[in-house]
């Protein structure tokens, strides 16, 4: 299923990042997919634990004043932390947690989307992708919601200078 993003935004990406941007299924079988056989895509934990919603977290999950996050950010790599392609931010309610999203919060270093992909329930919100200065440089992210029921989770990713070329889909 294609899933729907901002034309305009993609349209003003560098054309290497078009299917990175678009792409509807996991980044990280991509991503394992352009690293070859021989390079194993890796989460570098930044950090991760809970606290309260950033405005636009509270406003994109619909969260009522109050209610709290939990939060992981991890640069992906293969094999070398200091060239990362990815830095990728996921947010869950907490309530989602309790509601089966517990195990999303025990990945440690592995990649969380294999798993976010692989849960037939999830729903994926269209896509939504532009460029912000981050990490000294211009960056491209997109952003979007995974939907269970009435729980939400933000997945944001963006798109580092150490990307590698885009090689394909990767298994779903």
């Amino acid at each position: 299923r294609i899933m729907a993003y901002k034309t305009a935004a993609l349209n003003h990406a560098p054309r290497h990042l078009w299917p990175w941007l678009a792409l509807p299924a996991s980044l990280t079988a991509a991503l394992q997919r352009a690293y070859g056989h021989t390079h194993r895509v890796t989460a570098l934990l930044m950090g991760s634990g809970r606290r309260k919603p950033t405005y636009s977290e509270q406003r994109l999950l619909h969260l009522k004043r109050g209610e709290r996050i939990f939060w992981r950010e991890v640069l992906l790599h293969a094999g070398d932390p200091d060239r990362p392609a990815i830095w990728a931010m996921t947010t869950i309610p907490l309530c989602g947690l309790r509601h089966g999203l517990l195990p999303l919060a025990r990945h440690g270093s592995r990649p969380i989307g294999n798993t976010l992909f692989r849960h037939r329930r999830l729903r994926r919100s269209s896509i939504t992708m532009e460029a912000l200065p981050r990490f000294g440089q211009r960056v491209w992210r997109r952003r979007s919601i995974l939907r269970r029921g009435h729980t939400e989770v933000l997945v944001e990713e963006h798109f580092l200078p150490d990307l590698p070329p885009w090689a394909g889909r990767g298994r779903r």
